[in-house]
């Protein structure tokens, strides 16, 4: 996290993980309202665990810091789509606690649409041994779809980096 004015010897705090299997996300509250992660794009080593990312999408961060935590998924309502349409929204949440200014929604515009792009960032302190996971916040069933109509090669369906900014004691 913090790095000496030698860079050389830095040694930052580094996560990226992804989903890239189809899934489909419960509404908020029951047992499937979390985004599964099956991949590792980097990681550094003995910060973070991540052995349930893909089993119920939970992260495991080992260092106590300051954290910027983003999170990227591409969604759509779960057809027949009601009308009006309804937006989908997904959080941040630290040991059970959705993390405040991490709630973003997303929107289906149509029946026929096959994704819809959403983002999220926040910075926030995070303890040692406290359990990251991105949840579906709404009451709709979201699908999360790595085929998507016209895409030669399957898309990342969902992505959460994590990047410690200050190393706390």
């Amino acid at each position: 996290c913090k790095c000496p004015d030698d860079h050389d010897k830095c040694n930052p705090r580094y996560l990226n993980v992804y989903g890239s299997i189809p899934q489909t996300i419960g509404p908020y509250g029951t047992p499937n309202d979390a985004v599964l992660l099956n991949q590792v794009n980097a990681m550094s080593v003995g910060d973070f665990d991540i052995s349930n990312a893909p089993l119920i999408g939970a992260v495991k961060i080992l260092k106590h810091g300051i954290y910027h935590l983003q999170w990227e998924l591409q969604g759509r309502i779960s057809p027949p789509v009601p009308t009006p349409v309804p937006s989908w929204s997904f959080g941040f949440w630290l040991n059970g606690v959705l993390v405040p200014g991490s709630l973003y929604s997303g929107f289906t515009q149509a029946p026929g649409d096959d994704a819809c792009h959403s983002t999220g960032d926040v910075i926030v302190e995070v303890k040692a041994g406290e359990i990251l996971m991105l949840r579906n916040t709404s009451i709709s069933i979201v699908l999360l779809n790595p085929n998507v109509t016209g895409s030669v090669f399957p898309i990342t369906i969902a992505s959460v980096t994590a990047v410690c900014l200050k190393e706390l004691p």
